[in-house]
């Protein structure tokens, strides 16, 4: 489907504004169902053509139009893709310009939620794989994963706990270049994300007892400050259910970076839903460890989510 004349060029990147998500998700309103349909395929990543190409199914004159009136109604506003920022001297993370709203972070949730419990239309891609291949797997490994948390408490990537991008099993986020020899006279570093002050005291220090240097974050300017630290954490353990950041927005853009999506995440809490596993598994998470903490949960989270473990 060709884009039909409108005030975009096909290059343009837009994202939706707090009104424009809002509207995307509310059934409720006067918007035509393919109108919101669209608002909800704009994500500020994808340009106007990639925007006909995702939604074939809706004719290309009316998708200019909603387009035009999405823009003079104040629900988008004009984006640019950019270059990716050059990492020096840390990992140039940025958050507040991610997120537009809770509202746009409860629509991101309900749609995921959704992919898990039905299958979608085929034509429907994920960013690395076929969409219905990928619920499959993940509705899959949440099944196991939950009977796994409520057993043992712990799960990892070493036990399937990983977003396979294709059929020969190769990783979906596969290492940058060549990476620098670990210096092993620095102590590992492990990022702590936790509103509870008992709950973050245990997990310092069953951290601390393993060997790690321990930082702990109370707001999300700091959080975004570690993470552009030039020595960025060798694992984040990220409290489900934060009010510091949201859990699966922040595991997402994570393994979107092209520097920090190296980071194991572990999440952190209470037994988690098969759907909130599921979508932890869509997003990358390297795995999850449930309270009550233990010395040896911990270490067998830390022995899953790493690579290396000295």
């Amino acid at each position: 489907m060709s884009p039909p004349d409108t005030d975009f060029n096909p290059g343009d990147v837009l994202a939706c504004t707090t009104q424009g998500t809002q509207a995307s998700s509310d059934n409720g309103s006067n918007l035509a169902a393919g109108f919101r349909r669209l608002l909800r395929a704009i994500n500020g990543k994808r340009t106007i053509a990639d925007l006909y190409a995702f939604l074939p199914d809706l004719e290309a004159q009316k998708v200019g139009i909603w387009l035009d009136e999405a823009r003079r109604m104040g629900l988008v506003k004009m984006d640019s893709p950019g270059a990716p920022a050059v990492p020096a001297p840390g990992a140039a993370f940025e958050y507040a310009g991610y997120i537009e709203s809770d509202a746009e972070v409860a629509a991101l949730a309900k749609d995921i939620s959704k992919w898990v419990k039905a299958k979608p239309q085929a034509s429907i891609r994920a960013r690395s794989s076929d969409l219905n291949k990928t619920v499959g797997m993940a509705t899959m490994q949440s099944g196991e994963a939950l009977h796994t948390l409520t057993t043992s408490g712990v799960l990892t990537s070493n036990d399937g706990l990983r977003l396979i991008g294709d059929d020969a099993g190769e990783a979906m986020f596969p290492p940058i270049g060549d990476q620098p020899a670990e210096d092993a006279s620095r102590p590992k570093v492990a990022l702590l994300v936790e509103d509870e002050l008992p709950d973050l005291g245990k997990l310092a220090g069953l951290l601390g007892a393993a060997g790690y240097e321990i930082r702990a974050t109370a707001t999300r300017q700091q959080f975004v400050d570690e993470l552009n630290n030039p020595e960025p954490p060798d694992v984040l353990f990220l409290k489900l259910g934060s009010r510091t950041v949201d859990t699966f927005k922040t595991l997402d853009k994570i393994r979107q970076h092209p520097v920090l999506r190296q980071l194991a995440i572990v999440i952190t809490g209470e037994t988690p839903t098969r759907e909130e596993i599921a979508k932890a598994i869509l997003l990358g998470a390297s795995g999850w460890v449930v309270k009550p903490y233990t010395s040896e949960k911990i270490a067998a989270a830390l022995g899953g989510a790493l690579t290396v473990i000295n």
